[in-house]
């Protein structure tokens, strides 16, 4: 394809992240493409989360991989609910996208349709993250923010969007539910992983030396977990099997840290940590993360969808995950790679089982790589997300 001029539409971006907006324009600039990321001024994942929004931050334009990022105040900011942005149409004007790629619910989309309008060669497609778990979880949120306010809002510009690409089956629910919008024109892009990144890794990390500097023998059988701390992940859950195995010889690496509000959660977690081999490391960037999946033998989620499932897909890892309730992580088991766990089943006590099973099974643990590698290389590589949401510009409609 033909290098295209590509516009995202989002409200956070962080330079060194691996969310999803990341690593999509990673691989579009690598595959070719032009990149413009519109998006707030918020720099901290963490500040975002906690709506710790700074008002006397400018705009600004940074270069990110080779993308141009152009972060801009809220010209409106209502509860941090309803935000927006003003010179979207300017700079979309001045950019002049092939794709807009709108990530939510945006409410700069009616900007966007006015480009669209004027410039119809351009097309616009929109994912979407919410699902139950994460939102809508208030009567008012549920019946006030979407079902009226959002809903309303987005069926003025509907039919302009050509895709709408849920990331997980639950927000395709979520959007059928709440939003009344038909399965049939929904498309599933699950999050990806930064799969050349993984390969680079695999390849050059000494495994053995990480485990050594661990104090953790070669053979010993290695559990990874982490991310932010927060109690839906019920992590609890998984250090009380660790603990209840009581083998010297099963690790448990957590790594992490917690957000302000869920400080008291970490010191939770560290206080049920009796034995020597449960390691937390603090918070790690990226890279020393999957350098610690290469010396894991499996990742255990016990509860709440993360993008880190998809990055230890990606590094070959077997799963162990807990479905909170309309997750579905089965979408991501296209090889037998993983093992979802009900929600009823979020246990230490089937934890335990599971742990024990799997370490003293090796031949079903390879055969779980093995069909991790196959779902990190056909589904989860950016470069093909990245390809099927570029298959949009190839349709006359």
């Amino acid at each position: 394809m033909q290098s295209k001029k590509i516009v995202m539409l989002q409200d956070f971006f962080g330079v060194n992240y691996t969310y999803q907006e990341n690593l999509l324009t990673k691989y579009y600039v690598e595959l070719g493409h032009e990149v413009v990321v519109i998006a707030s001024t918020y720099e901290s994942v963490f500040d975002y989360i906690n709506d710790k929004y700074d008002k006397t931050k400018k705009k600004s334009i940074i270069d990110y991989l080779g993308a141009k990022i152009i972060r801009l105040p809220y010209s409106i900011n209502i509860l941090h609910k309803i935000k927006k942005h003003s010179g979207v149409f300017e700079i979309l004007e001045q950019e002049k996208p092939d794709l807009i790629y709108v990530h939510d619910i945006h409410f700069n989309l009616k900007e966007a349709v006015e480009y669209v309008k004027k410039n119809p060669k351009c097309k616009i497609i929109m994912d979407y993250h919410a699902d139950f778990s994460n939102s809508a979880n208030g009567w008012i949120s549920l019946n006030i923010l979407h079902k009226i306010i959002r809903k309303r809002f987005l069926y003025q510009y509907l039919k302009y969007i050509k895709r709408i690409y849920p990331i997980v089956p639950a927000s395709a629910h979520f959007l059928n539910q709440v939003y009344k919008i038909p399965y049939e024109e929904m498309t599933l892009l699950p999050l990806g992983c930064d799969y050349l990144k993984s390969v680079e890794i695999m390849k050059n990390t000494d495994k053995l030396e990480i485990r050594t500097k661990m104090g953790i023998n070669e053979n010993d059988f290695v559990i990874i977990t982490g991310g932010k701390f927060d109690p839906l992940k019920k992590t609890e859950v998984l250090i009380s099997a660790v603990e209840k195995i009581n083998d010297p010889n099963i690790h448990l690496i957590i790594f992490g840290k917690a957000s302000d509000e869920n400080i008291e959660y970490e010191n939770k977690l560290k206080s049920l940590s009796k034995k020597a081999n449960i390691h937390f490391t603090g918070w790690l960037n990226n890279d020393s993360v999957l350098e610690l999946m290469t010396a894991s033998d499996i990742a255990i989620y016990p509860a709440s969808q993360s993008v880190i499932w998809q990055q230890s897909i990606g590094m070959h890892l077997p799963l162990l995950l807990g479905d909170l309730g309309g997750q579905e992580p089965e979408y991501l088991n296209w090889h037998n790679n993983l093992i979802a766990l009900k929600t009823e089943e979020i246990a230490s006590e089937n934890i335990e089982k599971h742990i024990r099973n799997l370490k003293n099974n090796p031949d079903l643990l390879r055969q779980m790589k093995s069909g991790a590698e196959k779902v990190a290389s056909e589904y989860l590589d950016y470069r093909i997300i990245c390809n099927t949401t570029l298959e949009v510009l190839q349709t006359k409609s």
